[in-house]
């Protein structure tokens, strides 16, 4: 999964992720060596199971922005603001939260901790959050989320803080995510892309890498510079094992200590089956959706799917077996977990009703031919998609394949292997690129984040590459536009929930469900909690303890 800051497009929520993503292999076995006796009767050691490997420890690249490298490399570079599991922001390696200078235009200083220090003692630095806005304020530059660098200009305001202002009435509302990559250092002179591929150089987290064994293990150990409290566990090592069938017989032979597989459910029965484990499940950001091509689905013919799509049988289907809890989604910007959220589902999508889905149609001028709809010569026969391999999608195909055809809607199913199909969808292979792409039905999986609103616009604007549907409709697009330069929070929730609300009337899409994190540890480990956000499952390493 890609963990860049916006909405972004998965292929399987946490598991791979389409465009210029690197599929994770398959068929690596897992290591059978235990991991290494303690060293003495004080020495702790935990053992991370990791599905994918890290592919650069500057993950901030566009092409290595993976979920595995965030997971790791949060223990080891500076961020200066990190995301609770409830959405809210904490100071991290900044003293506070970015201070707003200056309003229109806006003016916002980042000011780090005085004794935040990398590994040879050299400070972190403005230099390094220099370093960061040099290699992301050009679109045209390797980094996975330009957003507000590209607007922005810099200003050095002493040894320990920059300011970044934005032109008059151009405000970046989400100023509180910048800087908080992890960025890496910069007075080691080595190149953004490449030079930190396979040796991060120095840390200034809790942890630092101790030793790097590509295709099989990463070991961290304490970073004696660290400035806050812990870490409480001297050695952290992520083995690399990316069958995922593999994983529960590593956690029950002790070989791994936490793991954080595809939720699936036979694994996950399989792994609460074990003694001496605990496990949560928690339903995040990442959210599933039928998205319809415009250009070729007509806004009656949407509105008969809607109403023709029974969600709560596929999410009792698809979801209900992770968690009783699970529950159609009514929002295509804010997720249930976030305080923003409401259920913005209008009355009559809350259940299936195929009788007013004929209705629609046939209104619109739509005629029964047989068991299938048709209007001037052309039958309602649609394609969808989704991507081929993913069990889960392809069962979530086949309900909708046949929900629409009691509605007089004949679906075909046409699929790609994984990722591949994300070319054709967003139109990068089309001739002349570019939406509306290859589709009428598309299912996949769109990662929110705590600050929605830029991410929105890319997704729902007209006209907008993030937009494989082509989806127009000036009233959403004013609402969007005016929430990427609204500063207040609660203003801009409400500008977003009513550009929501309109999106049930012309949509875009069809939301579904959010998808479920499983998450399962050796329960002699404490304080271990999941944290849906792109900040993973390791976003407080330092506080975990073990126990006797």
């Amino acid at each position: 999964m890609f963990a860049a800051l916006a909405l972004l497009a998965t292929a399987c929520g946490n598991d791979d992720a389409p465009a210029a993503t690197t599929g994770q292999p398959a068929g690596t076995p897992a290591a059978t060596a235990a991991p290494e006796p303690a060293l003495d009767d004080d020495h702790t050691e935990v053992v991370i199971g990791l599905e994918q490997e890290i592919t650069n420890f500057n993950n901030l690249t566009a092409g290595d922005n993976l979920l595995a490298g965030r997971q790791i490399t949060r223990a080891i570079w500076p961020t200066c603001v990190r995301t609770r599991p409830d959405f809210s922001f904490e100071p991290y390696f900044c003293e506070t939260l970015p201070s707003i200078i200056s309003e229109d235009p806006l003016v916002v200083e980042y000011r780090l901790r005085a004794d935040a220090t990398w590994s040879d003692g050299t400070p972190v630095s403005s230099g390094d959050m220099v370093f960061n806005f040099e290699n992301c304020n050009d679109p045209d530059d390797d980094c996975a989320a330009t957003q507000g660098y590209d607007s922005a200009t810099l200003e050095v305001v002493d040894d320990k803080a920059v300011r970044l202002s934005w032109p008059p009435g151009q405000p970046f509302v989400e100023y509180i995510l910048l800087f908080s990559g992890p960025f890496p250092p910069a007075h080691l002179g080595r190149d953004w892309s490449d030079g930190f591929r396979t040796d991060p150089g120095l840390g200034a987290g809790p942890y630092v890498v101790d030793e790097y064994n590509p295709g099989s293990d990463l070991t961290l150990t304490a970073n004696p510079t660290w400035f806050g409290e812990g870490p409480h566990i001297d050695e952290v090592t992520f083995r690399f094992i990316s069958d995922v069938g593999n994983l529960p017989l590593a956690l029950e032979n002790g070989e791994v200590d936490v793991i954080y597989p595809q939720p699936q459910v036979d694994l996950v029965a399989q792994i609460n089956g074990i003694g001496g484990v605990d496990s949560s499940i928690t339903f995040g950001p990442t959210w599933e959706h039928v998205t319809f091509n415009t250009a070729t689905v007509p806004v009656e013919v949407r509105q008969a799917i809607a109403l023709a799509l029974d969600r709560e049988l596929i999410v009792t289907a698809l979801m209900r077996p992770f968690s009783e809890s699970a529950q159609p989604l009514g929002n295509r910007i804010f997720m249930e977990g976030q305080a923003q959220y409401q259920d913005n589902t209008p009355a009559q999508f809350q259940q299936r009703d195929v009788a007013a889905a004929r209705t629609v149609l046939e209104e619109a001028g739509w005629e029964l031919d047989g068991d299938v709809y048709a209007k001037d010569g052309r039958r309602l026969s649609l394609r969808i998609r989704t991507t081929g391999g993913n069990d889960r999608r392809e069962q979530f195909q086949e309900l909708v394949q046949n929900q629409l055809a009691e509605a007089g809607i004949r679906i075909t199913i046409d699929n790609l292997p994984g990722g591949e199909i994300f070319g054709p969808v967003f139109g990068s292979t089309n001739d002349p690129p570019g939406p509306p792409g290859d589709f009428d039905l598309v299912i996949f999986a769109w990662v929110g984040g705590p600050l929605p609103a830029t991410s929105a616009l890319q997704v729902f604007g007209t006209g907008n590459d993030s937009n494989p549907g082509a989806y127009a409709d000036d009233r959403v697009d004013d609402l969007l536009t005016e929430a990427t330069i609204t500063l207040g929070l609660d203003r801009q929730a409400e500008l977003l929930n009513e550009a929501d609300v309109l999106m049930w009337e012309t949509l875009p899409n069809m939301p579904v469900y959010q998808l479920p994190f499983f998450l399962a540890w050796n329960e002699k480990i404490q304080n271990v909690q999941d944290n849906p956000t792109t900040e993973s499952f390791t976003w407080n390493l330092e506080e975990w303890v073990l126990a006797d």
